[in-house]
């Protein structure tokens, strides 16, 4: 992170070639190492001369002693903020995108690179948003960026003071409410996804809060064969989010 608390870093090749091609934020600069640029930065490069974005290079050792705590790859970038949604608007977009939308409610996960995974699971797999709480919960930072592979630039993203009453409004929006659970009512796989629902996921180790799973209309489990306790919250979503993408391509095909 820069000084200036209006400006966010950007770390690494994936994360920063998606900020810049997306154009959501502006970016105030880049800076890499000096010297012959690798070809895996030409993409990056070329954006950013296109785009007018200044480019400074340091000496190894000065940057490495700057940047040295991330994975860098040897180019970071300094940007706006991301922009996060008003609930009423994502729900909005959700439900323009067909009759079964699907959104992600994350509850206090605190491990950044968990909730990115989180977010790169959720926009690959066709998901149409993600409601974060603002207490008590990861910021979404630049370890989390880095960790969505850039997936937190494209995934529209609703950050909320209170996630029980975030779920009582997507209830009134027609929603229904399903928690991922271990000690879930049936299988995943059971489970029919055909409407519009928002998941709830726990953070690490204890899972959904009590009081926001008595906002749950169902719960789901993913039946496991080992003996290693739960799954973490982005693996957990990750297998929920492909069956709700299964089930609708399987409802798709029919005649």
């Amino acid at each position: 992170m820069s000084g200036n608390k209006n400006q966010e870093m950007v770390y690494g090749v994936h994360p920063l070639q998606q900020a810049l091609a997306l154009g959501k934020r502006e970016c105030y600069k880049i800076v890499r190492v000096q010297g012959k640029p690798p070809a895996r930065l030409a993409p990056i490069l070329k954006l950013a001369e296109r785009q007018r974005t200044r480019v400074e290079t340091l000496p190894r050792e000065v940057f490495r002693k700057q940047f040295g705590q991330f994975n860098h790859q040897g180019i970071v970038g300094y940007f706006s903020p991301i922009r996060t949604l008003e609930l009423a608007t994502l729900i909005e977009q959700a439900c323009q995108s067909g009759p079964h939308p699907a959104l992600v409610l994350a509850d206090e996960i605190q491990d950044p690179q968990n909730l990115g995974a989180l977010i790169r699971s959720a926009w690959v797999l066709g998901l149409q948003g993600l409601v974060v709480p603002k207490h008590r919960s990861v910021p979404i930072n630049e370890t989390v960026a880095k960790c969505s592979a850039g997936a937190v630039e494209s995934l529209p993203i609703a950050c909320v003071a209170n996630l029980k009453q975030a779920a009582e409004l997507l209830k009134e929006k027609g929603f229904w409410i399903v928690g991922v659970d271990m000690a879930g009512e049936r299988p995943c796989y059971e489970f029919d996804f055909n409407m519009p629902v928002a998941l709830i996921i726990g953070g690490e180790e204890k899972g959904i809060r009590p009081l926001l799973k008595k906002t749950c209309d169902f719960t789901v489990s993913i039946p496991m064969a080992g003996e290693l306790g739960s799954l973490n919250a982005s693996t957990a979503g990750a297998i929920v989010f492909y069956e709700i993408q299964k089930q609708r391509a399987q409802a798709g095909s029919k005649p």
